[in-house]
């Protein structure tokens, strides 16, 4: 089942009821592990449970193997489990194999009931029976569509949190799905099978038998079909015969008719679940929606919301537009109690931690960078002025001068900076870089303070949370000069695993063991605490003492060498043009000895940071051209350990700022989707590889939440991409 905003408050009273115990845990929270949006959720979710002093355990996963393994091991007496950035897209009660019989019950008031198919009922349309009650129930808070429809129209188990996207868009599917459970789930599959067998023998009779049936068929008038056909004694065998044919004619017609409709039911749902994946909310959102339905909202929910939707903006930046608006007015209407920690002047205290909405400059890393390396490192700088050419770096520099800057003062610390100069860069920016295409560069953002430590705005904060989610030690260890144990174990065992398969589980147990270390660093850098910022660069040290503010800066200082690689690896892929263009999609694939540092991008966020980099620059290279068509991006790295390659397939992705007409000429160049081009961009690679997976034969690990995310052999990758690309399903 599916609840709307107007049924938080309800659920939620129901959720704290059922998991009040001062004996047992009774509410597991299972959070998807490499998602800022959902680490965001959930720390707000948490403070709420902890506020209304009810024990929880968090669990963050990986994958759907390891959400099911750990689903497996929680205590029968568990009432209540929360996912937070996974399972719209699974049909839970399959997955999970759960007994409904066993978990549904039927509430006292109803225990005389004559109705002995309560169950059954219950799996046609659960909305019905409002006496039914479970043992156990499952809240999904996901913003992945498309949305299972078992889980919102099927289930009485599992409730799916909806803003309101579902009665707004999903009538014709509710319908469709509804009509094959209630009027389709009975037919039996001999009739099935019977009706394809005389369709069979029909087809085998020679022509002139058909004709001639035809034209016996003809005979009956269709008004006959209404009358009711009643045998009697006293009739003819030619009437007896006329009378039997015309039943059987009714009955194969009515028959045909079951089938044409079944299958049309049948077509919509197939066609919600083809036309691709995509996100549509922000998690975080959903969650504040939540404490806003029961009056539980403050500034530090907010400002965790705040950073949820801001991680979706680089992939999805229709959502951060469409949310923006809702964040600032929340901001306005909250702010006067915030200020209360500031003195009557309304100056910086050092107990202040304000929100403010402000103009923000949408550079990388500015306030905690040079101004040249912040533009120099920007994606979106990059791909308008290619600066992976020796072109593009004169253009850089050109613009400078331009905009009166030298590049000595433009090196300089942002910290250090002249202030007149700094005061005055809104102004120049609006000046000058609409000429370069940059006009978007400078915009509202949110931003906080935490005292006298600093500020840091809410796409910082993304920015580092990334980088923690993305720790890994040859970057911690040879670029700043210092070894991390972080993960230490990882090259230990391979030679004691003789066997491939055992190496290789093992390797993977190893990356999912520090990716889920990575979430709790990143767990920890939410936290509101601020301590005296420690001079000492020492990483290994700092990851594992600091917290908050301090642990958020850090992981600005790793954000900065994850950008240089980007930049580096990125530079490289298109320098030796290992970008092909293929007729459907761009593929790039990154093996052994064709670029540096190639372990790095093993993680899924790192190659799809890669990823959205080159495909930010391809689209300035070749699309704006009139002749061009826009396409999606294929991106394979081999992991030379286990000998798979990871491989991740991105949506067309266009420029920020783009207006529709040329959205609408650059799908009508590739015959895409016209719609596609002013709403959510579907990412149709989840269906493909899935598709794909089923039928190619390859050996292929999918287990990412995000579906277009497949580990494949070494071997089978060239036919597998062969069949992707003759396959039409992109």
């Amino acid at each position: 089942m599916y609840i709307t905003p107007n049924q938080y408050s309800a659920t939620f009273k129901e959720i704290r009821r059922s998991s009040t115990s001062h004996s047992t845990c009774k509410l597991i929270l299972f959070v998807s592990c490499l998602n800022i949006d959902a680490l965001c959720a959930a720390k707000i979710l948490s403070v709420l449970l902890r506020k209304e002093l009810i024990q929880y355990q968090m669990i963050p996963v990986v994958g759907y193997s390891d959400l099911k393994r750990h689903y497996e091991r929680i205590d029968a007496d568990v009432t209540n489990v929360i996912l937070i950035g996974c399972g719209a897209m699974l049909d839970l009660e399959t997955f999970f194999e759960l007994n409904v019989d066993e978990l549904l019950h039927q509430d006292h008031s109803t225990e005389n009931s004559d109705d002995l198919d309560v169950n059954d009922d219950l799996k046609r349309d659960p909305s019905k029976n409002s006496k039914i009650k479970s043992k156990r129930k499952i809240y999904i808070i996901d913003g992945h569509r498309p949305w299972n429809l078992d889980n919102l129209f099927g289930s009485n188990i599992v409730v799916c949190f909806d803003d309101g996207f579902v009665d707004a868009n999903l009538t014709h599917e509710k319908s469709s799905y509804t009509t094959l459970v209630e009027k389709f789930a009975d037919m039996d599959d001999d009739e099935d099978s019977s009706s394809s067998e005389e369709e069979d023998d029909d087809d085998e009779e020679d022509g002139d038998e058909f004709e001639s049936e035809k034209i016996k068929e003809s005979e009956f008038d269709d008004t006959d079909d209404d009358e009711e056909i009643i045998f009697n004694s006293q009739d003819s065998e030619d009437t007896t015969s006329r009378k039997r044919k015309r039943q059987e004619h009714r009955v194969k017609k009515l028959r045909k008719q079951t089938k044409n409709e079944k299958s049309q039911h049948e077509n919509v749902v197939q066609n919600y679940y083809n036309q691709g994946t995509t996100i549509i909310t922000a998690n975080s959102i959903t969650i504040y929606a939540l404490l806003s339905a029961i009056g539980e909202t403050n500034i530090e929910y907010l400002w965790l919301s705040i950073i949820g939707t801001s991680s979706l903006d680089n992939d999805y930046p229709n959502i951060y537009d469409k949310l923006q608006p809702l964040l600032k007015d929340e901001v306005l209407r909250l702010k006067p109690s915030n200020n209360s920690v500031s003195n009557n002047n309304g100056e910086k205290t050092a107990d202040s931690t304000t929100l403010n909405i402000e103009l923000d400059y949408h550079l990388f890393l500015l306030r905690h960078w040079t101004l040249y390396d912040s533009f120099f490192y920007s994606p979106q700088v990059n791909a308008k002025l290619n600066l992976w050419t020796e072109e593009g770096k004169k253009k850089l520099h050109k613009m400078f001068a331009t905009m009166g800057v030298s590049l000595a003062m433009a090196q300089q610390k942002w910290l250090y900076m002249d202030v007149r100069v700094k005061k005055q860069l809104p102004f120049i920016f609006n000046r000058y870089l609409p000429k370069y295409g940059l006009e978007s560069i400078v915009r509202e953002g949110f931003i906080r303070t935490f005292g006298y430590s600093g500020q840091l705005s809410a796409m910082e904060c993304v920015e580092s949370l990334t980088a923690l989610f993305e720790v890994h030690k040859r970057l911690l260890g040879e670029k700043m000069g210092n070894n991390i144990d972080n993960n230490s174990d990882d090259e230990g065992d391979d030679e004691d695993d003789n066997n491939e398969g055992n190496r290789i589980q093992a390797k993977i147990e190893r990356r999912e063991k520090s990716w889920v270390n990575n979430f709790w660093l990143s767990w920890d850098a939410l936290s509101t605490e601020t301590s005296t910022i420690n001079t000492n660069k020492t990483i290994s040290s700092n990851f594992k003492k600091s917290k908050g503010f301090d642990l958020l800066l850090q992981g600005l200082d790793h954000a900065k060498i994850i950008q240089q690689v980007v930049f580096k690896t990125g530079t490289s892929v298109l320098d030796r043009k290992l970008v092909t263009n293929l007729r459907l999609y761009r593929l790039c694939v990154l093996d052994d000895g064709s670029i540096p540092d190639l372990d790095i991008f093993n993680n899924p966020l790192m190659l799809n940071k890669l990823g959205s980099w080159l495909m930010e620059n391809i689209t300035e290279l070749y699309i704006m051209d009139s002749k061009s068509s826009l396409k999606p991006l294929v991106v394979a790295s081999l992991d030379v350990s286990s000998d798979t390659y990871l491989v991740i397939g991105l949506a067309p992705k266009y420029p920020r700022g783009m207006d529709n007409s040329t959205r609408l000429r650059l799908a009508a160049n590739g015959n895409g989707n016209l719609d596609a081009t002013v709403t959510t961009r579907l990412n149709t690679f989840s269906v493909a590889f899935q598709q794909l997976a089923n039928t190619s034969g390859a050996k292929i690990r999918i287990d990412s939440f995000d579906s277009s995310v497949i580990e494949i052999r070494k071997d089978d990758l060239p036919p597998f991409l062969e069949k992707l690309t003759l396959s039409g399903l992109i």
